[in-house]
Order: structure tokens, then C-alpha cells, then sequence
């Protein structure tokens, strides 16, 4: 059994806070290698990460917000955006997933913002993302 202390989250929120990219990730799995790869991911405002997608055929990703919240993006092939919406805290959605070169964008738009993110493994990360 593994518990997630508040003690956890608040250091994660502060090496979030001090990283370049404004977030940090604490890995619930053990290896790359495992079928299901499980992350949380603490966000500060400005946190944005890139539209990107993920080419194999394999690679949903599912996003479950558990605090604060994040604008999400879907964009078309030539990169515009094509629908936009927040999810997290007092928006009604909470979790979001993303088909395999569903091409998207997150932002956190809350002082902070808390998701995991869970996916299929096994995780290669020369297939990470692919950008537009």
C-alpha cells in the first residue's frame, strides 16, 4: 500500500514552483516498463505545456484533476485551436482523455493545480510527444 501525504504534495508544489517548466511530477509506478504508467503532476499558474500529441497506437492519456484548474486544448492538424475549455475545481469536469494524435495543450490557470495523469506503458521516451 503507498499513501500520498499533504506533506508530499506541498514539496511537490515547491519544486514545481522553483522548476523552469513550473511543474513537477511524483512517478506512482516503478518502471517504465509496467502497463500502466501513473503520475501526479503539481502545476503553478503559467505552467503550459506545448500542443503535442502521441503517435502510437497505444498512447491514450487520461487526465483526473484533483485541484485547481487547467485549460485544455484540443488543436487541429495545422495547430489552431479547435475547442477549449477548463477543467478541474467548480467547472464540472474533472477528467479528460485523449485519443492516441489527439493533438493538445494544457495550462494551469490556478495559483496551482494538482492532476494525475494515468496512461498505457510501457513508456518509451524517444515516443514521448511529438509536436505539431
Amino acid at each position: 500500500m503507498r499513501l500520498i501525504e499533504s506533506e508530499q504534495l506541498e514539496a511537490l508544489y515547491l519544486q514545481a514552483g522553483q522548476s523552469e517548466r513550473l511543474r513537477s511530477h511524483l512517478l506512482l509506478h516503478s518502471s517504465h516498463q509496467e502497463k500502466v504508467q501513473r503520475l501526479l503532476i503539481a502545476l503553478v499558474r503559467g505552467s503550459y505545456v506545448e500542443p503535442h500529441y502521441h503517435e502510437l497506437p497505444h498512447q491514450w492519456e487520461m487526465f483526473i484533476v484533483m485541484e485547481g484548474q487547467l485549460q485544455v486544448c484540443l488543436h487541429g492538424n495545422d495547430g489552431k485551436v479547435i475547442k477549449q475549455f477548463i477543467v478541474g475545481e467548480n467547472t464540472g469536469i474533472s477528467v479528460v482523455e485523449f485519443s492516441p494524435g489527439d493533438i493538445h495543450s494544457v495550462e494551469c490557470v490556478s495559483p496551482r493545480a494538482l492532476m494525475m495523469e494515468v496512461k498505457e506503458g510501457p513508456f518509451d521516451p524517444s515516443f514521448a510527444k511529438a509536436f505539431v
